[in-house]
């Protein structure tokens, strides 16, 4: 019922989103940004996203109710921005869902509506139209003609055309079942397709103020692919079936004279014709749900804090009381520098988890505006790290090797544009302690001075005085109570 709908929607506002995923679903929701990274200039890459652990912290903001929605907010964790008035305005729209309750939950009820196409990941299908071989429909108008046609002339010449309709019903049930294989995820696509574009005329009366201009696009871009509802209402695929009667005698009528593959190759012209507006309609509502998610992420946190970003100047880092988002009861700490910063520390004493939760605060700043912790201030980063790296068996490189490559990502990227923020972990962990100290020093040492702010843990304290007036040295450190080791943090 509706009302049990949106009881159930003004429960999930603002809590820890329970939803629990398979390993095919949760996969198919990163294709979006595989498919768009190339023309992304810089992303987080695959080696710094499982550093921090992220696909675990994009199932803590992500309160998404559709495919679109989710695949976007996925694709938006991964694409930080470098420009203080996208902040500016991705802040906006999240503070609209924050302050205008009535409208929020109607947006969200149209989300809901829309729901998750199954099976398959949106973004593989509703952008390759175009990419399908073209094709035909005269050859299915043909075969549900020769049908009737043998039908008709059972009446004229049983003998022969009994022969005849039984022939031309095997071969139109198998043209039917050799070509639908072929774009049967196609027709889910459709369907999706067709729903975003009538969600998108529901949304547009409702998107005032600060989302008017993403509502609009929506709305205009959604307005084109209403004129094949007519077609895409033939296409039925799995998920719309209910099992009746005459769904069923609908399903026959499908497969002996091919309507829903003729409907198709109307419809997959029209699409392959507009894959802008496709694409217009996917990041427009996208972006609407990924804001109304960070919104009610924003309002499951204990403290947060909107960042504010310094354009010019020296590199910065500065929070205040930052915890990490995944941690039921953090230590918060604060950092206030524009220098690189050694870490050291026994371990267990959270020095990694210290380095995680500055770069998740960076990350979520450059991309929800959105931090955990009570205040931030930071440059705009290419954010890198080298933290959590084991040997690729594989692809037959040892640990060693493997670490010495995420390193020189780092080194390649140093001075080439925009500033970077890096997270290192055991510089060169894997080595002999005489050689890991001197490499581990001359790498870092290679960093200052090239737009490099960098953040490195180690238990060399030998690096602390060969980096001494390079590097600011910090320390996580333990107490021995009744002859057990005790770690604040």
């Amino acid at each position: 019922r509706l009302s049990d709908l949106k009881l159930r929607l003004r429960a999930g506002w603002g809590s820890v989103p329970a939803r629990e995923y398979t390993w095919e679903e949760f996969e198919r929701i990163s294709h979006y940004f595989n498919r768009r990274r190339e023309e992304c200039g810089f992303y987080i890459d695959d080696i710094t996203w499982n550093d921090l652990d992220m696909d675990d912290v994009f199932r803590l903001v992500n309160h998404t109710w559709s495919s679109v929605g989710e695949e976007y907010l996925y694709y938006l964790l991964r694409t930080p921005f470098f420009d203080r008035q996208e902040a500016e305005r991705r802040n906006r729209l999240i503070g609209w869902f924050q302050q205008n309750r009535e409208g929020r939950e109607q947006i969200e009820l149209e989300f809901c509506r829309m729901g998750r196409v199954r099976r398959i990941a949106l973004a593989d299908y509703i952008f390759r139209f175009a990419e399908l071989p073209g094709s035909s429909a005269a050859r299915h108008w043909i075969q549900a003609f020769a049908l009737i046609g043998a039908a008709a002339g059972v009446l004229w010449n049983p003998s022969v055309f009994i022969m005849a309709s039984v022939g031309m019903v095997v071969l139109n049930v198998y043209t039917y079942y050799s070509k639908k294989a072929e774009v049967e995820s196609f027709f889910s696509c459709i369907g999706y397709l067709l729903a975003m574009a009538e969600a998108s005329r529901a949304l547009s009366p409702l998107c005032t103020g600060e989302l008017s201009e993403l509502g609009q696009q929506a709305y205009q871009a959604g307005t084109v692919f209403l004129k094949v509802k007519k077609y895409a209402r033939v296409i039925k695929y799995q998920e719309t079936l209910s099992g009746s009667l005459a769904d069923m005698i609908m399903d026959y009528v499908r497969i002996l004279f091919h309507i829903d593959l003729i409907a198709f190759e109307t419809v997959r012209g029209f699409v392959a014709a507009h894959q802008q507006e496709a694409a217009v309609l996917y990041e427009s509502l996208g972006m609407l749900e990924s804001c109304f998610a960070a919104a009610s992420y924003r309002e499951s946190l204990d403290a947060y804090a909107v960042p504010e970003f310094a354009d010019a100047g020296p590199l910065q880092y500065r929070s205040r009381n930052m915890y990490h988002p995944l941690i039921t009861d953090p230590v918060k700490n604060s950092l206030d520098e524009d220098a690189c910063v050694l870490l050291t520390g026994s371990n267990a004493s959270g020095k990694s988890t210290f380095l995680k939760t500055a770069a998740i605060n960076a990350l979520f700043a450059q991309t929800i505006v959105t931090c955990p912790a009570d205040s931030y201030q930071g440059s705009f980063y290419k954010i890198y790290s080298s933290m959590a790296l084991r040997d690729d068996i594989r692809g037959a490189e040892s640990y060693y090797i493997v670490k010495i490559r995420a390193l020189k990502r780092i080194l390649d990227q140093a001075g080439t544009g925009a500033p970077v923020l890096c997270f290192i972990d055991e510089v060169l962990r894997g080595t002999n302690t005489v050689e890991r100290i001197a490499a581990s020093a001359q790498i870092l040492k290679n960093l200052p001075g090239r737009q490099v702010l960098c953040f490195a843990a180690t238990h060399d304290i030998e690096l602390t005085r060969l980096l001494e007036g390079i590097y600011h040295n910090y320390h996580f450190e333990e107490e021995i109570i009744d002859n057990d080791v005790v770690f604040h943090y």
